[in-house]
């Protein structure tokens, strides 16, 4: 099979959850042996990139595919004009979306950025929120129109989460959509153990990765968390795993920074870890609520750590209360209640590392979720034959 795949950046090496994925499914497409063309990313050994400097470019890569295959995020179609152009020249070729957001993630900077937990927000702080997100509204509904329109001709949604299959399916008209969550990595118990030997430090250790920039991280949460911990629990330590220093980043005696870690020294501050969190707010201000689907939290337990994550959206799908993680309100008190019950519980805390690690080796890999993928692409291209 030949799949075309388009997603709109260079995903090798990672910088972030969304190359991550695009990198995953390249790689897991071109292990089953099937031949993957990329539009404008020359950075994936064993893919074909082509260019899409000109229509005749983007005409050669679309009808070069058997399928194509479209990440759709927060990133406005409007301003990627090759969308729109490949479906045309794609003809009766099967098109499938990756939904990974919709168009109104941009507000989340109006409604959480630089937002701070029990601190009490100035009248003008409130209104500049408020302007931010009255002009974001105006290109929403553009973007939001040309989805619906563009959307008449795909033929199935793989969506993040059922959040979003509820948004392909009512908002989008798509009704052939399914809800496919990110996966982790397939990390064997050797593997972690080694991980576990670099080890430096003995203090119970609190780890988070995420970005410092987007406000869906959490860092508001995890900030009011770690100050009520200097009282109650000093002898907690927060490593916190960011690709950048921002004003919004928790600081204190209790709290190490750790800046730029890549792909190995994630993993390694995993596996050293006694606990991970997964700290998300709502979106109020979205019919979909809460749509992602942390790849933080597959990673988590794919490196056989105990989990803390917040009861909604996915995690709450996902998590099932010390079944397999603990699931938090936003509440700062909750949080570490659920923090000191893995500090004073090891048994419970290896019991919950272990069935998180097996959720992951027992569906929820990346392995499992390009297979997936792929079972769709088959199944469309069957019904053409048909």
């Amino acid at each position: 099979m030949k799949i075309g795949y388009m997603y709109r950046m260079h995903v090798s090496p990672p910088k972030g959850g969304n190359h991550v994925h695009a990198l995953e499914l390249v790689q897991g497409f071109l292990k089953e042996g099937h031949q993957v063309h990329l539009l404008e990313d020359p950075t994936v050994p064993g893919a074909v990139s082509f260019s899409g400097a000109t229509d005749e470019d983007l005409r050669s890569f679309a009808t070069s595919v058997d399928v194509l295959y479209i990440r759709v995020d927060a990133r406005h179609l409007g301003k990627w004009p090759a969308v729109e152009a490949c479906m045309r020249f794609a003809g009766d070729r099967p098109i499938v979306w990756e939904i990974n957001a919709p168009a109104n993630e941009s507000l989340a900077f109006s409604w959480l950025g630089g937002r701070r937990l029990n601190v009490k927000e100035s009248m003008l702080k409130l209104l500049k929120r408020r302007i931010h997100a009255l002009r974001q509204m105006p290109g929403i509904w553009k973007e939001e129109r040309l989805r619906r329109l563009l959307g008449k001709r795909v033929d199935t949604a793989i969506c993040v989460s059922t959040a979003l299959q509820g948004y392909a399916q009512k908002k989008l008209g798509i009704q052939n959509s399914i809800a496919l969550p990110n996966g982790g990595p397939l990390i064997p118990l050797e593997e972690i153990e080694q991980r576990r030997a670099k080890r430096t430090s003995d203090q119970f250790t609190v780890f988070y990765s995420g970005s410092a920039v987007y406000p869906w991280q959490g860092l508001d949460i995890l900030g009011s968390v770690i100050s009520l911990a200097r009282k109650k629990a000093p002898d907690i330590r927060f490593v916190l795993a960011v690709n950048q220093t921002t004003e919004f980043i928790p600081e204190g005696d209790n709290v190490l920074i750790c800046q730029g870690l890549d792909r190995q020294g994630i993993l390694d501050a995993i596996c050293s870890s006694d606990v991970c969190v997964a700290l998300h707010p709502d979106y109020p201000w979205s019919p979909w609520g809460f749509h992602n689907s942390p790849m933080k939290l597959f990673e988590y337990m794919a490196c056989m750590v105990p989990v803390v994550t917040s009861n909604r959206g996915q995690m709450s799908e996902l998590i099932r209360h010390r079944e397999n993680g603990l699931l938090c309100s936003d509440s700062a008190e909750d949080v570490l209640a659920q923090l000191k019950t893995i500090r004073d519980n090891p048994e419970f805390a290896q019991e919950l590392g272990n069935a998180g690690w097996q959720m992951i080796q027992n569906g929820r890999s990346w392995p499992d979720n390009v297979t997936e993928t792929l079972k769709v692409f088959s199944r469309l291209l069957e019904e053409r034959e048909c």
